[in-house]
């Protein structure tokens, strides 16, 4: 394991590092993959968020089916009163009531409110008289979230969205051309409740946005997590994370994904820096914990076979370390390395950290191919991939995914993926299961299964040298009666 910790005096804030990979790769074989586990934890930050610089924009969808029934639009208001609540004195805020338009209710005149008592309290109020009717257009909410946000020199830049209905009132392909521009301005979570929402959008829209989209699977659920939400967002203190991958000649880098707590490709949003180095951004954070896969080709063409090698360079770095000293303690650089061998016993083992999130990208595709089946009318399709999804849930340990996949299926049995398609599915249950397809659980050493017992080695015949497997009693071939085992200790 390959660790680096940022050098933090008492209490400062600090970044620590930690890849996990399999160096040996088979010599011999041409150009080949390697594959590796960042682990980025970042601690301390309490300080750094308390002053940290902030503008947040809540979302609530007040279309007409936000009251169909009424507790969907009565748990918004309570939710968006809750958000507003937690908000930190300073913060820039504003709330937008979303329906075929977007409107700014708080403060209005499209512009941003500075949070405190007083402001707090007020928008409070303007929550409480939101009014569910009109259509859904996501679109133009989120035009109106960006043009807010863009309007404030603040280096952490977020917004919470709520909705019960598909984008049905935008021109089509506006979703489209509001997420590209919106990308990398601001960080988005969107939750979904209700039965009519559309998974698929609100999956794009986190994925664009670097945020989080899941189901509220309860009216009631709806305040605590805004709540939950808003607090994450005021604990981010570092606006500004990349990480910086710079690769030997004749390596080329495949792909960058953050695969905890969600999975986010970053790939193409990787800047290049010089010929061999690339920089990509992973937004801000707070106290937490962030898994990244790398991907990166390797050639032995020149290489000595059995040495270890350095195949690239991985380095944090944040806005001022060219400058200016970090606000954070930053880690010492981290190696990928690589040894050519001809063992395959050592090249084809894969780590367990890549392996689990292998495991975590096919149980989101099979979540995903269920629920496409299942709407094109395909039951035994989406029964075959749900049942694979149950068993890798089950080995991963996803109790949130297993517990959705119950909604969906009955299971027989999780160790060999057997289920059966419930009858009459709704599409609430199938939108839970489906907007979560790219969430995962985080690889540790603690929740790893113990190692199966140790075999016995086989008997072999002192007589006729067949082997027999342990614990036989006698030679198949030849009749030779072994020897019993040794009685274990007595007390």
């Amino acid at each position: 394991m390959n660790r680096a910790n940022g050098s933090a005096g008492p209490g400062r804030p600090a970044l620590t590092a930690l890849i996990g990979q399999n160096w040996y790769l088979p010599a011999g074989s041409g150009t080949v993959p390697a594959h590796a586990i960042l682990t980025v934890e970042a601690g301390g930050m309490h300080p750094l968020a308390r002053r940290a610089e902030s503008a947040e924009v809540i979302v609530i969808d007040c279309s007409g089916s936000m009251n169909s029934p009424s507790t969907k639009i009565a748990a918004a208001r309570r939710a968006a009163a809750a958000a507003v609540d937690v908000l930190r004195d300073g913060t820039r805020f504003a709330l937008v009531e979303g329906t075929a338009q977007a409107r700014v209710v708080y403060p209005g005149a499209g512009r941003m409110a500075v949070a405190g008592p007083d402001s707090r309290a007020d928008a409070a109020h303007v929550a409480a008289g939101l009014v569910a009717a009109g259509g859904t257009a996501i679109a133009t909410w989120l035009d109106c979230a960006h043009g807010l946000l863009a309007a404030e020199d603040t280096p952490i830049r977020h917004a919470l969205l709520l909705t019960d209905g598909r984008n049905e009132h935008d021109r089509p392909g506006e979703l489209e051309r509001v997420l590209s521009a919106c990308a990398g301005r601001f960080r988005c979570d969107a939750r979904g409740i209700g039965e009519a929402w559309a998974a698929t959008e609100l999956r794009e829209i986190a994925a664009r946005l670097h945020g989080v989209a899941d189901a509220v699977e309860n009216d009631s659920d709806l305040e605590a997590e805004f709540r939950t939400m808003m607090t994450s967002a005021m604990a981010k203190a570092l606006p500004d994370v990349r990480i910086r991958v710079s690769l030997r000649d004749g390596s080329e880098l495949r792909f960058v994904k953050q695969v905890f707590p969600t999975e986010l490709d970053l790939t193409a949003e990787g800047v290049r820096t010089d010929r061999r180095t690339w920089e990509f951004p992973t937004g801000a954070w707070g106290d937490e914990s962030r898994d990244f896969h790398l991907c990166v080709t390797a050639d032995p063409d020149g290489d000595p076979p059995g040495e270890e090698l350095q195949l690239a360079l991985v380095t944090l770095v944040t806005a001022g370390t060219d400058a200016a000293p970090a606000p954070v303690a930053l880690p010492d650089p981290c190696q990928l390395k690589v040894v050519w061998t001809d063992d395959r016993a050592l090249s084809t083992r894969v780590h367990p950290r890549v392996a689990h999130y292998d495991g975590h990208a096919e149980l989101g595709r099979s979540v995903v191919a269920g629920c496409e089946a299942y709407e094109h009318g395909e039951p035994d399709a989406a029964e075959a991939a749900w049942g694979r999804a149950v068993l890798l849930a089950h080995e991963l340990g996803d109790e949130k995914t297993l517990r959705r996949l119950r909604r969906l299926v009955t299971v027989t049995d999780a160790v060999r993926g057997e289920v059966r398609v419930r009858p009459g599915l709704s599409t609430g249950d199938l939108n839970a299961a489906w907007v979560t397809a790219g969430h995962s659980t985080q690889w540790t050493e603690e929740a790893q299964p113990p190692p199966p017992p140790e075999e016995a080695p086989d008997l072999v015949c002192p007589v006729c040298s067949r082997r027999s497997a342990a614990g036989a009693n006698v030679c198949a071939e030849c009749g030779h009666r072994f020897a019993p085992p040794p009685a274990g200790p007595t007390a």
